[in-house]
């Protein structure tokens, strides 16, 4: 009802006959980790804030406010900003503005986003695809089985009959499943695990799966990458573009979906987005399953293939619906940066000089790092894989050009939210479709930009954005179902719109405002001039501004997960503070460990590093001399072989990292 009104509101203001907005006191209605900065923001001119606790209303702190920005290109408002930054005591709590009204509630504690990150995840299995979905998973959301007779080759393939293609996710609202949206979600979540582990390794999301003694993020990805190999031709290697019926399901269950589901053409898109994500699950599944990984990477070989044997983009022009198809058609007339990346990981996983030589041959064709990634945009995704990379032979003077622009666009983007409402690193042009996600991308690409260089406020900038989807925006609206005090209860998502069940399904994000006004409901509610942060409605048509996608909750689940978990070197850091003194080397992970491990460390200060892994008996089996590395985190890929690239018995190993004149070493456990 609040945020009916609210829309109401805007509307009238549009209008020009409505009284100013009551004011609002905005934050994170989740809440803030212990240790980190803290804002709060107020629509009217005030004075002071108060934190109060959430069950006894007594004041606990009080700060004064002051302007931050006067009418805020995106929202139109004028806001005034508080900090409470050192206040760090765990709790419940909410704020009052003096005459401004009270916030929603939040908390403050360690690990304040753990739930957000399983929500956030778990909503992949709640678009699972061709299984029931039963208790004690999936209650109340309980449903069954569906598309069962996945897919009859549609003309556009040149061929007839039926090819089996169940399984993988629901893409967003609707009932398809597209190869090229699934790249760029499947490959930033084994992007998240495979850079962060000890961050997403959580076993306990309540899926089946849960408890098997793989992190959980894996099992779920895997469920994705087994519809992936079969969407593969093993002819030649192509990929099919998407399965989906000719017209959208009406607001149905999937259960009811009946009608008839086509697999439809091939496309160099959908084939390089398949080699690279599939080659990125080799690395990252050889630990738990190396004849899964090694399936994943002969997929993946197979595809580029494919693009080596059709060097001109596949269709002619790239992918369109045919006539009489009006589903998702995910369109994009350039596919130079789908095989970039594939590239880029089909190296990073065999060290084969001709990925690489394609790589280093093609990688300044559209640039560097100067944007976010997205599915029409893969370019970065390549890019990133390249730098945070190990692998014999690597190019260090690209890596750092590559370095230099992360930096050189995170230190924009940080400057941007500095000068934002709301510390949204967007100009008003930014708000599109998926603007939600665009925000989101971006704070991925701050974190990578702290990880490379150290520098806290980017680490701070990309903590802005989650508070930006978490309630800290001009609606007051956590864009979460099922999060926070106020979020969305109408999601364009069929299952949540046909269950019958009052509570839209929980840990979906909503696409969010959308100032060009792609649906009916957004013209119908708001113009042209209405600023376009405004531009959002919780309304189950509005599929421009409401819907929900994969594409989006990845890197949700990415963001969330990151924060989820306190790091001293990596993540939460006190204030003003940045890298330690000292070497930091991790234990490796995981540990024990078939296949290879991931072993990360951390440089105060640029130096030459040197690995070595030794045996029980003292002796040297592996040695490799890493060069000049600069201060960060950084990790590096042992897979259980000698120098000599032999494969080493099971049994207790010390790995030593020398950093210039100093030095650390563990004990880790290989099993062959």
């Amino acid at each position: 009802m609040l945020q009916q009104l609210r829309n109401v509101l805007f509307q009238l203001i549009i209008l020009g006959f409505a009284a100013p907005l009551p004011a609002d006191v905005f934050l994170d209605q989740v809440g803030y980790p212990a240790v980190s900065p803290k804002y709060v923001f107020v629509s009217e001119a005030a004075d002071s804030f108060f934190l109060k606790d959430a069950a006894t209303n007594n004041t606990l702190y009080r700060n004064q406010l002051s302007l931050f920005i006067a009418n805020d290109p995106a929202t139109g408002l004028t806001l005034y900003r508080g900090d409470f930054s050192d206040f760090q005591a765990p709790g419940e709590y909410y704020i009052e503005a003096d005459g401004s009204g009270v916030s929603h509630p939040f908390a403050i504690r360690d690990s304040v986003y753990l739930e957000v990150y399983k929500k956030a995840l778990k909503g992949f299995y709640f678009q699972r695809c061709g299984m029931d979905l039963v208790g004690p998973y999936a209650a109340p959301y309980y449903r069954s089985q569906c598309h069962l007779a996945d897919g009859f080759y549609h003309s556009t393939t040149g061929q007839t009959g039926f090819r089996l293609t169940t399984g993988g996710w629901h893409d967003a609202g609707d009932y398809g499943k597209y190869t090229v949206n699934a790249g760029i979600s499947v490959g930033t979540l084994l992007m998240a695990y495979e850079e962060f582990p000890d961050r997403f390794a959580r076993d306990d999301l309540n899926i089946p799966g849960s408890g098997n003694g793989i992190p959980d993020i894996l099992d779920e990805v895997r469920y994705q990458l087994e519809w992936l190999l079969k969407m593969r031709d093993p002819g030649d290697g192509g990929v099919y573009f998407k399965v989906t019926r000719e017209n959208f399901a009406p607001y149905i269950m999937p259960a009811n979906d009946t009608a008839t589901r086509y697999i439809y053409e091939k496309s160099s898109t959908a084939a390089g987005d398949f080699a690279a994500m599939l080659a990125r699950a080799f690395r990252v599944y050889l630990p738990f399953d190396s004849l899964f990984a090694q399936d994943c990477l002969s997929a993946a070989e197979s595809a580029w293939s494919y693009l080596a044997a059709h060097p001109s983009i596949v269709p002619p022009g790239g992918f369109h619906n045919p006539p009489g198809t009006n589903t998702g058609e995910y369109g994009d007339g350039d596919d130079r940066d789908e095989r970039l990346w594939a590239a880029a990981e089909l190296f990073i996983s065999t060290g084969n000089s001709q990925y690489h030589n394609y790589y280093i041959s093609h990688y300044t064709q559209q640039g560097l790092i100067s944007g976010q990634m997205g599915w029409p945009n893969v370019q970065v995704m390549a890019h990133l894989a390249y730098l945070r990379g190990q692998q014999a032979g690597i190019n260090s003077a690209i890596q750092n050009a590559l370095r230099n622009s992360l930096t050189n666009y995170c230190q924009g983007l940080h400057n941007l939210g500095n000068g934002s409402g709301f510390h949204a690193a967007m100009v008003p042009n930014d708000y599109y479709w998926g603007s939600n996600a665009v925000l989101l991308n971006r704070a991925i690409l701050l974190i990578f930009g702290f990880e490379e260089s150290g520098e806290t406020a980017l680490r701070d900038a990309a903590l802005d954005q989650l508070h930006y989807i978490l309630g800290a925006n001009a609606h007051n609206l956590c864009f979460i179902t099922g999060t926070g005090e106020l979020s969305p209860l109408h999601p364009h998502h069929r299952p949540s719109i046909a269950d019958g069940i009052v509570d839209p399904i929980p840990g979906l994000l909503a696409g969010g405002p959308n100032k060009y006004l792609n649906d009916p409901i957004l013209q119908a509610n708001f113009t042209s001039s209405t600023p376009a942060a405004l531009c959002y409605i919780d309304h189950q048509e509005s599929y421009a501004s409401n819907e929900i996608a994969i594409n989006w909750n990845a890197p949700l689940v990415f963001v969330s997960g990151y924060f989820s978990t306190p790091d001293p070197f990596m993540g939460l850091i006190l204030p003003g503070e940045n890298f330690p003194e000292s070497l930091i080397l991790d234990q490796n992970y995981p540990n024990p460990f078939n296949g290879s491990t991931v072993i990360r460390f951390h440089l105060p200060f640029r130096d030459q590093i040197t690995l070595q892994i030794f045996d029980q008996l003292g002796r040297r089996v592996f040695e490799e001399n890493m060069g000049m590395m600069p201060a960060g985190a950084h990790r590096v890929v042992w897979d259980g072989t000698s120098g000599r690239g032999e494969p080493l018995a099971s049994g207790i190993y010390y790995y030593l990292l020398r950093a210039g004149t100093t030095s650390q070493a563990r004990k880790m456990v290989y099993l062959r």
